[in-house]
């Protein structure tokens, strides 16, 4: 494995460190912390970059921090927390940078008009109560090593929420290939969703045969637990999306609220990839509380449309089920749009943008995605004003981003 020396300017997307080599190729290191001088292996190469790992640190970055987790660092170690090593001030300044590049190389944005800003510091530990695990020969939750799918089992788990890690030590699930783990902060309910035979837990536990197929239906209601955000008690089933924190979530329905702060609540806000009904369940409420007409759910997932229907019971609010790309857009005031990791891209953004509303808030989950929604709805005569980037997966590089976009042409035909 070849080894040289580099130093490191500046974060990419995806969380790895870039430095060039000595013939000025494009290096991408794990490990490391913009503007150290590090010792690497490479890993990977081509003639247009390559990959590597630290194996000694020459000239530390201030924003250098020790592990908090003993799993990260010797072998075999877990896989799961990618910047520990990164001061969590640092990490909200990286997660910033890495949203700043999206929209200004895929975006083609200029972002010295953009207000890009951290939220609200979150916990950095004990915050997840939802956590997608492996299996070990022995039947207990593992983790993934980096880069690989051979399972780490920890002792414990420090992002994981206390309950969560109660079934790391203890529920055994012999003859399961996955499981997920979700539990309710507020309200305690616990629940497993496991992908093969039945599960050893204690008895407060739910247990859920893991769904093969995202849209696929039971003659059963699924097992379900409830969450609590704000004041208001969603359920949460197997097989349907939701945030991987209760702080999380709760910080996402601020951020959206703020977006919105300065839209008079009258006509229709259109809630797009709507879950469970997170924000139709809060956001949706104050509208029509406001003296908004109505609220217009999409969801296309049938596990959650149902919790859908019994989160958000309001006659004021009608849930669609169907693929945000195949419904037939009205005329609209404000839409949030919550896609999956691929963003709208250009179906989705075609769809929302043709309701001619007046504000869009869109929630990425990755920076490529936002920059290439950015590219479409920019396009499409609006323009992104603010985005929050929130902690929602402290000691990670993910990045979640409250993108404000406010309507302010109509697109050339």
């Amino acid at each position: 494995m070849n080894e040289m020396e580099l130093t490191v300017d500046r974060i990419a997307v995806g969380g790895k460190a870039i430095g060039l080599d000595d013939s000025g190729r494009v290096t991408f290191v794990s490990g490391a912390v913009p503007t150290e001088r590090v010792r690497v292996a490479v890993t990977k190469q081509s003639k247009r970059f390559a990959e590597a790992v630290v194996i000694e640190v020459l000239d530390p970055s201030p924003d250098r921090a020790i592990p908090p987790c003993p799993y990260v660092t010797g072998e075999p170690r877990c896989g799961g927390c990618d910047w520990q090593h990164i001061t969590p001030d640092a990490q909200r300044r990286l997660r910033v940078a890495i949203v700043e590049d999206a929209l200004r190389r895929i975006g083609k944005l200029d972002t010295t008009t953009i207000a890009i800003t951290s939220g609200t510091p979150l916990p950095t530990q004990g915050y997840r109560t939802t956590v997608r695990m492996l299996v070990d020969n022995d039947g207990r939750l593992a983790y993934r090593q980096p880069q690989s799918h051979a399972p780490f089992r920890p002792d414990t788990c420090l992002v994981a929420h206390p309950a969560v890690n109660d079934l790391i030590q203890n529920a055994r699930f012999h003859g399961a290939r996955e499981v997920t783990v979700r539990v309710g902060a507020v309200t305690g309910d616990r629940m497993v969703e496991v992908s093969g035979r039945a599960a050893d837990v204690p008895a407060d536990v739910r247990v859920a045969k893991s769904v093969v197929k995202t849209g696929s239906r039971s003659a059963d209601p699924p097992a379900a637990i409830t969450e609590r955000v704000g004041a208001v008690d969603l359920r949460v089933s197997a097989g349907a999306f939701f945030q991987s924190s209760h702080v999380g979530a709760e910080a996402l329905v601020d951020a959206v609220r703020s977006a919105l702060n300065d839209i008079e609540p009258d006509g229709i806000l259109v809630d797009a990839y709507a879950g469970g009904g997170l924000f139709a369940a809060t956001l949706g409420a104050d509208w029509l509380a406001g003296g908004g007409s109505q609220v217009i759910a999409i969801e296309s997932n049938p596990r959650a449309v149902a919790d859908l229907r019994l989160n958000v019971p309001a006659t004021a609010v009608q849930k669609v089920e169907a693929d945000v790309e195949q419904w037939k857009p009205i005329p609209a005031k404000v839409i949030i749009a919550d896609p999956a990791r691929t963003g709208l891209e250009a179906g989705g953004v075609a769809r929302l943008v043709s309701t001619g509303a007046d504000r869009i808030v869109l929630i990425s989950c990755d920076a490529g995605a936002l920059g290439r929604d950015a590219l479409l709805l920019t396009a499409a005569g609006y323009s992104l004003t603010e985005c929050t980037v929130l902690d929602l997966f402290n000691h990670t590089s993910h990045v979640e981003v409250v993108s404000r976009f406010t309507k302010v042409s109509v697109p050339e035909q």
